[in-house]
C-alpha cells in the first residue's frame, strides 16, 4: 500500500523502465527490420524507401554512446520512452493525479505494444514521443495560444512526419474534432512553417522520384485481395495492444464519448478515426497492429480519468492490469532468451545465422535476393557490407537506392536466398527454415541502371506478333545488351506468365499468348543476365487498357 501511495511513484516507475529496458536492449537480438534501419542509419540522408529518415537519427544518436552491439541501436529508444511517457503523464490533468499515481503506472506498464519501443527501434518509436510531444503543444493551445503552443505543434507535426507518414492522420483526426481552429491564422502559420521544415524531405522524394509515395500508395497492396481473417486480426489489434485491460479501457472510452472538453474529444477522434481508417484498409489488404499504436495513448489518458472518477471500476482494473503485467514480464523474458517458449521470436538466431553464413562463405562475397532483412541482419552481426537485388515481382527496398549496390562486378560471388533446388549448401535460419547458398563460377553483374523504355503506345491483345520501338540505357561499361535475356510479364494481381522477347536494333520483339487463364492488367519488361537466377525489372509496370 505504501508503494501505490509513493508521491514519486511515476518518476521511479520511469527511471526504472528505463534501466529496464537498457538491459533488455542490450540482451536481446535485433529484430530483422531494426538491422534493416540500422543499415539507414549508415547512410544518413534525408529520406528512406520505406520510411522518413527519423528512425535512422534515432539510431544514429544511440550509436554515439556505443559503437557495438544491440544497445548501439536501441540506447536512445530506452531514453524517450521514458520521456514519452512522462509526456503522457503531463497530458493528465486531474486534481487528484497525485494521489492515483499507481493508475497510470498500471495502465503504462499494460499498454503491451507501446512499451516494446523502449527496447527496440522502429519507425513507431520516435512517432509516439512526437506524438506526445504533439498533443501537449495542442493542449497548451486550447489553454492559451501562446506562441510556445504554436511553435511546439509546428516542431512536433514536423517530427511526427519525419517518423512515419502515417502521422498525417494524427494531424487530421485532431483537426476534424475541431475544425474552427482553421480560423485561426497563426495555426496556418504553424502548418507552413512545419511544411517549409519537412521540405528536405520532399526534396529528397523529388530527387529520387518519390518512391515512398509510390511503393505506399500504389505498389504496397496492389496484388492484394480481400481476406476476412484481414478484418478480424485487425480488429484482434484493437485489444492486443492493452492487453487484458480492454474492457476497461474501452468502457472508459465509450463512457466518455458525449464531452465538451476539446481536448478529450480530439483523443476519441484519435482512438475511433485511426480504428476505423485502418478497418476500411482490411479491405485492401492486412493491417498491421502497430499502425493503431497511436491511440495508446488516448487509451491511458482517458481511462486514468474515468478510473478516478468511478472508482467501483478499479478493483476489476488492478486484476487485469496484474494479469497483463505477468505475461508482458514473461514475453520480455522470452524474447531476450531463445528457448524459454517453444515458438521462436522473430529476434531469435539471428547472430547464430549471420556467423555461420559467414563462415560457410570463407571470405566470398554474400548476394542476397529478395530480402532486405536478411542482408541487413547479416551486415549488422559480421560487419560486412553485402550485395542485394530483387527480382522484378519481389518488393523494392532501400538497397535499390544506394549507389554501391547499383553498379558493381563480383568475382567471388554467392548468391543466398530461399532456393528451393539447385543450390550448393544452407545454414538454418531458425528452427522451421533455412538460408540457401548457390555458388556463382562467373563474374556477377548488376544491371539495375538498365532501362528499357517505350516509344510508343501499345495495345495488347492475345495471339499477336509485336514489334515494338524501344529505347535502351544501359550505362554500363561491363554489360552487352546482347548479353541480357529480356521478357515481357504479364499480371493479374498474383498471376503471372512471362513471354520470351528480344531487343535488336531497338526493336522490342515479343507474342502474346492466349491469355485463357487469365487476362492481364498490365505488363513490363524484365531482363537477367548470367549468373543472376532472377528476372529484374527493366521497363515501368504499363497498364493494360480495356479493349
Amino acid at each position: 500500500m505504501k508503494l501505490i501511495n509513493y508521491k514519486h511513484l511515476v518518476p521511479a516507475f520511469l527511471i526504472a523502465l528505463f534501466i529496464i529496458n537498457c538491459i533488455q536492449g542490450a540482451t536481446t537480438e535485433l529484430l530483422a527490420d531494426e538491422a534493416y534501419y540500422w543499415a539507414y542509419s549508415n547512410f544518413m540522408d534525408w529520406g528512406y524507401f520505406d520510411h522518413p529518415p527519423m528512425v535512422a537519427v534515432w539510431i544514429y544518436i544511440s550509436k554515439l554512446f556505443f559503437s557495438t552491439g544491440e544497445i548501439s541501436v536501441r540506447f536512445f529508444s530506452a531514453i524517450t520512452l521514458s520521456v514519452t511517457f512522462y509526456l503522457v503523464w503531463m497530458l493528465i490533468k486531474h486534481p487528484k493525479k497525485h494521489e492515483n499515481q499507481w493508475i497510470f503506472v498500471a495502465l503504462t506498464a499494460s499498454t503491451a505494444l507501446f512499451n516494446v519501443y523502449g527496447f527496440i527501434t522502429v519507425p513507431d518509436t520516435p512517432l509516439m514521443f512526437f506524438i506526445a510531444l504533439f498533443l501537449i503543444g495542442y493542449q497548451k493551445y486550447l489553454e492559451d495560444k501562446s506562441f510556445i503552443s504554436y511553435l511546439i505543434l509546428s516542431l512536433s507535426m514536423a517530427g511526427m512526419m519525419y517518423s512515419k507518414y502515417q502521422a498525417v492522420l494524427v494531424i487530421f483526426f485532431v483537426l476534424l474534432s475541431n475544425f474552427k481552429i482553421v480560423k485561426d491564422y497563426k495555426i496556418w502559420l504553424t502548418a507552413l512553417f512545419s511544411v517549409l521544415l519537412y521540405t528536405p524531405h520532399l526534396y529528397w522524394q523529388v530527387l529520387h522520384e518519390y518512391p515512398s509515395f509510390k511503393y505506399h500508395l500504389f505498389e504496397r497492396k496492389q496484388n492484394s485481395s480481400y481476406r476476412f481473417s484481414d478484418t478480424t486480426t485487425h480488429l484482434l489489434n484493437t485489444i492486443a495492444i492493452i492487453g487484458f485491460t480492454f474492457p476497461v479501457v474501452y468502457k472508459a472510452i465509450f463512457k466518455t464519448l458525449k464531452t465538451d472538453n476539446l481536448f478529450f474529444k480530439a483523443l476519441h477522434y484519435i482512438t475511433f478515426g485511426f480504428i476505423i481508417f485502418f478497418f476500411l484498409s482490411t479491405f485492401k489488404g492486412h493491417a498491421q497492429a502497430q499502425w493503431i499504436v497511436a491511440i495508446s495513448i488516448p487509451l491511458i489518458v482517458i481511462p486514468f480519468h474515468y478510473l478516478v472518477d468511478n472508482p467501483k471500476n478499479l478493483k476489476l482494473f488492478k486484476i487485469l492490469a496484474s494479469i497483463t503485467v505477468f505475461f508482458v514480464i514473461i514475453l520480455r523474458f522470452a524474447m531476450a532468451n531463445d528457448g524459454i517458449l517453444p515458438k521462436q521470436f522473430e529476434m531469435h538466431g539471428n547472430k547464430t545465422w549471420a556467423l555461420a553464413l559467414q563462415k560457410k562463405l570463407n571470405g566470398n562475397t554474400p548476394i542476397f535476393a529478395n530480402s532486405y532483412q536478411n542482408p541487413s541482419t547479416y551486415w549488422f552481426y559480421t560487419g560486412e557490407r553485402p550485395y542485394e537485388y530483387n527480382a522484378w515481382n519481389s518488393r523494392k527496398n532501400q538497397y535499390d537506392l544506394w549507389n554501391y549496390n547499383r553498379d558493381y562486378v563480383i568475382d567471388n560471388g554467392v548468391e543466398i536466398n530461399y532456393f528451393k533446388k539447385d543450390y550448393n549448401d544452407s545454414v538454418r535460419r531458425r528452427n522451421t527454415s533455412f538460408i540457401k547458398l548457390k555458388n556463382i563460377v562467373t563474374p556477377f553483374k548488376e544491371v539495375a541502371k538498365t532501362h528499357v523504355s517505350l516509344k510508343e503506345n501499345v495495345i495488347i491483345k492475345p495471339n499477336t506478333n509485336y514489334q515494338v520501338k524501344v529505347n535502351v540505357l544501359n550505362p554500363y561499361q561491363y554489360i552487352n545488351q546482347k548479353d541480357i535475356e529480356f521478357k515481357v510479364a504479364f499480371k493479374q494481381k498474383r498471376q503471372k506468365i512471362l513471354i520470351d522477347a528480344k531487343i535488336a536494333d531497338g526493336i522490342l520483339s515479343f507474342t502474346t499468348p492466349s491469355f485463357k487463364e487469365f487476362i492481364p492488367n498490365q505488363y513490363q519488361i524484365i531482363g537477367k543476365i548470367k549468373p543472376m537466377s532472377y528476372f529484374v525489372r527493366m521497363g515501368d509496370v504499363i497498364k493494360i487498357k480495356e479493349q
